[in-house]
């Protein structure tokens, strides 16, 4: 034989062993290519039915992503309208404290006004009491000079009535004896004389003494007529048009009149030239006194 057939041979037996350990060895593992073929078959099929619960469980999970965007959203346009609602508020609210903090600086102004009216107003009272604490010194005072320069009337009244009782006397006896001598006269036939005259029973030039009510005449006696000009019913004093100029003294009373009408009376307590000032004594029910109004010392 030749050295290629035997080579061939060599091979051909090389082959059949290396194939028939092939066989021997697929056979031999046929068994477990076909288990590993089963479990891949269920890992297959498991696997599949995981990728199914995925996907299902991808959907589900997408529908209930959705149903919670949904109402995200809806949670989401509900808080942008309260959002806006608050701003609206908060808006209101800020117009309101503006509205309050410029009412709050008006409030404080007016306080402001009426502190400094009141603090004028005190001090006008005060200035006010001490005007009337004068005017009644002076009306004190006043009062007792009246009552001195009274006394001193009085007794001056009743010197000069002494005087002219005295004097009366005198020339009721100087007229006795000048009858006596006229009867001489007459009886012895010479012409009788005159008896001299010198103060004639009730001559106006000495009066008797008067009580003191006498010697100064009474308001209502004294026809004065004015009006009034200025009224102050918070302090119930009242201006009349006419003063000392026309008569008007302190003390005296005048009848406030409107048309026919009696409204109030008033006692004089200040006195000037030309106007007077008195203080409301009475008033009648219903009626206050205003300017404008007649005034007199007669009803």
């Amino acid at each position: 034989m030749s050295t290629l057939t035997k080579v061939l041979i060599v091979l051909l037996t090389v082959f059949s062993l290396f194939l028939s350990g092939i066989v021997v060895t697929f056979v031999a593992n046929q068994d477990n290519f076909r288990g590993k073929f089963n479990d891949t078959q269920s890992q297959l099929g498991a696997a599949r039915a995981a990728q199914n619960n995925a996907q299902q469980q991808q959907i589900d999970e997408k529908k209930a992503s959705d149903v919670l965007v949904a109402k995200l959203e809806e949670e989401k346009n509900r808080m942008t309208k309260d959002l806006l609602a608050v701003r609206e508020e908060l808006d209101g609210l800020k117009r309101t404290k503006n509205a309050l903090d410029t009412e709050h600086a008006g409030m404080m102004a007016a306080v402001q006004t009426a502190t400094t009216g009141e603090q004028q107003q005190r001090a006008l009272f005060v200035a006010a009491q001490k005007e009337v604490e004068r005017l009644k010194g002076d009306q004190i005072q006043r009062e007792a000079e009246l009552k001195e320069t009274n006394q001193m009337l009085l007794e001056k009244l009743a010197l000069i009535s002494d005087l002219d009782n005295k004097i009366r006397q005198l020339t009721q006896e100087n007229q006795d004896l000048n009858g006596r001598v006229n009867q001489q006269l007459t009886k012895s036939g010479q012409m009788a004389t005159r008896p001299p005259t010198t103060v004639a029973q009730g001559s106006p030039g000495v009066q008797p003494v008067q009580p003191i009510a006498a010697v100064v005449a009474p308001t209502r006696n004294i026809a004065l007529n004015g009006q009034v000009t200025a009224v102050d019913l918070r302090s119930r004093l009242l201006e009349i048009s006419i003063g000392t100029a026309a008569g008007v003294r302190k003390e005296m009373t005048f009848h406030v009149v409107r048309g026919d009408r009696f409204v109030a009376d008033i006692l004089i307590m200040e006195v000037w030239p030309d106007r007077a000032v008195g203080i409301l004594d009475i008033v009648q029910a219903g009626l206050q006194p205003q300017a404008g109004d007649k005034v007199s010392t007669n009803l």
